[in-house]
């Protein structure tokens, strides 16, 4: 007759009962043993076997400096429940490429390329640890060729010597790791002929050195390496580094020094694309970012001679583009983003805009014309609604629409005065908002509005969050124009609040330091279609003033960092200074630069030649 035990409440009892072979009934299972409920189990043979419960990673903060030689560091894992466990814990690396680590041994290589900043994981059964890790790469220092080759001993000497200064990049940027070509520039001291240009900070340090041949006039330009540049950019993500120049006119000579210059580096690399109008090719160019130079889009606009103001969908699938000149456009269509001669529906004066905007989807898009605001269907360019005069008031005409990311809101310009031509706002212009659902207006409320007679605010763009409006204000009186506007700043407002309602007449923040300088036709600003540690942003403008050496005559794309942490504060600009971005050719007027998440391709040939074209988008290409 089958025998059965009784169910034992401990999982740990029941597990010694089978190890010992026991089949019984009743109180007692074994001579001198007392009743099954109260056999013990014996005592684990691991940790494993047992509750981890908290994991705490030693030394909570480690750093530690690379200069080409190899270095361990020991962690330790202690569990709340069972002591030390370094040993059975399974061990990581936030970035792999820093080294091999195992049982709480991290191996860093002498031929790390990066420093920055890291995390040590431990983990076991289910619970996990983590602990920061600070490495400072000092990177062997760099000789250019047009540099002596013991152009070190040109600075044993002490300080006291003529100073260089350093003109480019501006003091107090916020650049992107993946942004490159960086042309340093600085005037020499007098006499100076060798060069040293140090970048340092507490993940990356490395000295660059230059000579006079590179000085013309005493006008100092020195392209680092792309390569090297992501280097100190990939080291110093969510850090800063300072810059500065040294001179020497001969060896054991006192030597000069820049004041540093900080640059700080986003979190992240920026992602995307622009889409930007270009007069010099009458048409539209495109260019991921990181990339040398940008890709034609369309030319000449196609057949009809010119193709400027345009939209693109947030994936860069569509295009939304007015063709023709100004106030007698032969019509305007949605191009597909991957071959702009196959348009949604044919040209016709009948369907024309000068502005629009695609919503998130891509399905529909706001175009104005004559201050007319219609939503139109992107594929057959049919009215879906109108924009009634007294919902947006005043005189009941709006330009330059902007559909906030989050599909509820339009942004757009409100004239105060009449006009003929939606890029003549005359002396006036109101930033607004307005509600949008599902195809329901409501009506405007005003944000920033005019100064009738004295300021003109225009071009307003939505933040990643739907939150903020970055925009232009430009001061004239009399007749104005939008295009190309000289007397022009940029600023910020904020337009919804956290509960998701609109700011009426908001406070604007002044945005000195991305503006730059000031009525220099700083126009077009445009924010990055996403946001950094839900903090940092970026906006990309046309401006016409000088960025080094450089530049001045033509409209060139400036770009911007914002932390908006300053701006949710209040009271503090919370811009950066600006970059030149660098794919574009310096002699020609460049404006009007759309964001995009991505540049669409159907083959490696339609992007440029750092990108390669996957699943129908322009990707980096590796190594």
């Amino acid at each position: 007759m089958p025998m059965f035990i009784a169910l034992i409440p401990s999982f740990r009892r029941g597990l010694a009962l089978l190890s010992l072979g026991l089949v019984c009934s009743g109180v007692g299972c074994m001579p001198g043993r007392e009743a099954v409920d109260d056999v013990e189990a014996p005592a684990s043979d691991g940790p494993e076997e047992k509750n981890v419960g908290t994991l705490t990673v030693t030394p909570g903060n480690s750093s530690v400096t690379i200069n080409g030689i190899p270095q361990t560091l020991t962690f330790r894992a202690a569990s709340s429940k069972l002591g030390d466990v370094t040993s059975q814990a399974t061990w990581t690396i936030s970035d792999s490429s820093v080294g091999g680590i195992s049982k709480g041994r991290l191996t860093i290589p002498p031929t790390l390329m990066k420093g920055g900043s890291y995390k040590v994981y431990a983990s076991l059964r289910g619970s996990t640890g983590s602990a920061p890790l600070l490495i400072k790469l000092v990177a062997p220092d760099e000789i250019d060729a047009s540099a002596p080759a013991d152009a070190k001993d040109y600075f044993t000497g002490g300080d006291g010597g003529p100073t260089p200064s350093l003109v480019y990049p501006f003091d107090q940027t916020l650049m992107a790791a993946n942004v490159l070509q960086l042309a340093i520039q600085w005037r020499a001291g007098a006499g100076q002929s060798v060069f040293r240009v140090t970048v340092s900070g507490s993940t990356y340090e490395r000295s660059f050195y230059v000579g006079s041949s590179l000085c013309p006039s005493g006008q100092c330009t020195y392209r680092i390496d792309d390569k090297l540049w992501s280097a100190v950019g990939h080291s110093a993500q969510d850090q800063s580094i300072t810059m500065v120049v040294s001179g020497s006119s001969g060896r054991g000579v006192p030597i000069g020094n820049s004041s540093p210059t900080k640059i700080g580096f986003a979190p992240e690399d920026i992602k995307g694309g622009l889409y930007y109008f270009s007069p010099t090719i009458k048409g539209i160019k495109r260019v991921p970012i990181g990339a040398s130079k940008p890709v034609d889009f369309i030319t000449n606009g196609d057949e009809t001679g010119c193709a400027g103001c345009h939209a693109v969908s947030r994936d860069g699938k569509k295009v939304a583009v007015e063709f023709g000149f100004g106030q007698t456009p032969i019509g305007s269509s949605v191009v597909d983003g991957i071959m702009p001669k196959m348009r949604a529906f044919p040209l016709t004066p009948s369907i024309a805009w000068n502005f629009a905007w695609f919503n998130a989807s891509g399905d529909k898009f706001i175009a104005n014309w004559s201050g007319t605001l219609k939503v139109r269907d992107s594929s057959t360019g049919a009215v879906l609604e109108t924009v009634q005069p007294a919902q947006i008031g005043g005189l009941g005409l709006g330009a330059m629409p902007e559909w906030s990311p989050d599909n509820k809101w339009l942004a757009f310009v409100r004239y105060t005065r009449p006009s003929t031509y939606d890029f003549e706002l005359v002396d006036s212009g109101d930033i607004v908002v307005m509600p949008y659902n599902g195809g329901a207006f409501g009506p405007a409320i005003t944000v920033v509005p005019a100064k009738v007679g004295s300021e003109v605010h225009f071009w307003p763009s939505w933040s990643p969050d739907s939150k903020w409006l970055v925009f232009n204000s430009q001061t004239c009186g009399g007749s104005c124009q939008q295009y190309n506007a000289t007397q022009t700043r940029l600023r910020l407002v904020r337009a919804i609040d956290d509960v998701g309602q609109p700011v009426a007449n908001g406070a604007p923040i002044e945005l000195a330091a991305g503006t730059h300088q000031a009525n220099s036709s700083n126009n077009w600003p445009k924010f990055a279609p996403f946001l950094q540690n839900n903090r940092y942003a970026f906006v990309v403008y046309s401006a016409r003033y000088r960025y080094g050496f450089s530049g001045g005559s033509q409209p060139q794309l400036f770009m911007f960092g914002l932390d908006l942490d300053k701006a949710r504060a209040g009271g503090q600009d919370p811009s950066f200074q600006p970059i030149w971005l660098p794919f574009q050719e310096p002699n020609t007027g460049n404006h009007s630069a759309i964001w995009t998440t991505d540049v669409v391709c159907a083959s490696d040939g339609e992007c440029p030649g750092e990108f390669r074209c996957v699943a129908n988008m322009c990707v980096p290409r590796i190594g």
